[in-house]
């Protein structure tokens, strides 16, 4: 609510409008989390039946799981870290073209003035106040933002998938690379339609709902006693 009313009365700066965007996605990760425990009723999500001991080399798998999982979880908050920076500096439109950015694969940016995190609090952000060099190196950080947490996140998914110990995860993998893929056709499209209104709002849903699937793997991987 506090960032709410700073994004107006400091002339919607970038970092204020940020994290906004970071404690709105915090709030409803935390709420999504606790969904999660008050229904984990049922045995460990992980076993393949209740009543059974774990199957050989559940514990490896399972431990690797969770460690590929967070860093997927870690990699996802940074590129919505990244997306909400982006947005806020009137930057997304600095990349017009995909899969290249102005033409290039490599064009001219200002990585500099890019990611200064604080300015005068009276300057008026509104239309965004940064060089187009600088807009272009926000945007193309961003893409690559995606390529790390499209990686960790296909890593984990894939790595739970073809565990057979972790067979009741599976649900909670495919979900996840079902939101990826679909944020990744938004973020494309997107791009290629010119940045319509609908379709940039629609990537911040799809940057939620990923972040919800993501937080039910971690959950469905945790010991039985964190799970609540």
């Amino acid at each position: 609510a506090l960032l709410g009313m700073l994004t107006v009365t400091w002339q919607v700066a970038p970092q204020i409008v940020t994290l906004h965007l970071l404690f709105g996605m915090a709030t409803l990760g935390l709420l999504w989390w606790l969904w999660l425990t008050l229904n984990a009723s049922a045995p460990r999500a992980a076993l393949p039946s209740l009543g059974r001991s774990p199957p050989i080399g559940w514990a490896a798998s399972n431990s690797i799981s969770r460690r590929l999982a967070c860093i997927g979880l870690v990699a996802l908050a940074l590129q919505i870290a990244l997306g909400g920076w982006t947005s806020t500096n009137y930057a997304a439109t600095a990349c017009p073209d995909f899969p290249t950015c102005q033409a290039s694969w490599w064009p001219h940016m200002d990585f500099a003035h890019a990611f200064v995190l604080w300015h005068a609090p009276t300057m008026n952000y509104e239309g965004g106040v940064l060089s187009t060099a600088a807009r272009i190196a926000i945007h193309f950080t961003h893409r690559l933002g995606a390529l790390v947490a499209t990686g960790a996140l296909v890593l984990a998914a894939v790595w739970i998938l073809r565990e057979r110990s972790l067979v009741r995860v599976r649900t909670a993998a495919i979900a996840v690379l079902a939101a990826l893929a679909l944020q990744l056709l938004i973020g494309i499209t997107m791009i290629l339609q010119g940045f319509p209104l609908w379709l940039a709002t629609a990537h911040n849903g799809g940057a939620a709902l990923l972040l919800l699937a993501t937080l039910a793997l971690n959950h469905r991987l945790l010991p039985a006693g964190a799970r609540g």
